[in-house]
């Protein structure tokens, strides 16, 4: 086995590792994209705080912090169940643009959840995040 083999061999975890991490930012800034729009459409200032901590907590996730993966897991896991209750509950009252919206939402939320919980590539990526932070 030669030395450029070699490195490539080296590299390929950390790319494929690379390459979760860029599938979870591309599904959470469509999330984003998603969440703001609906939140113009309903008119709902106070779901700005919201999305603003959820993209810091995103942040920190990028970051390979522990506490923040589980942290964005549980807001995900909160927002699927909040906007599919808002559906049900309020859909005479609800626009087909923003119960449309807001079901593709819960949907995406929930593909992020389940993706940041059970990516090999991803977990890899943290973990890597993790050990490159210690002294």
């Amino acid at each position: 086995m030669n030395v450029s083999t070699l490195l490539i061999a080296m590299l390929q975890p950390a790319q494929s590792a690379l390459n979760a991490r860029n599938k979870l930012i591309s599904m959470f800034l469509l999330l984003c994209i998603l969440d703001v729009t609906l939140v113009i459409a309903a008119r709902d200032r106070w779901a700005i705080g919201r999305i603003l901590l959820t993209v810091g907590v995103m942040y920190f996730v990028v970051q390979g912090r522990k506490w923040a993966k589980w942290l964005l897991v549980g807001i995900c896991g909160l927002l699927v169940v909040l906007l599919i209750t808002m559906v049900f509950v309020l859909r005479s009252k609800l626009s087909v643009a923003l119960i449309g919206g807001s079901l593709i939402m819960a949907v995406l939320s929930a593909a992020i959840a389940v993706y940041m919980v059970s990516s090999k590539e991803l977990n890899r990526y943290f973990a890597d995040k993790r050990k490159a932070a210690l002294p």
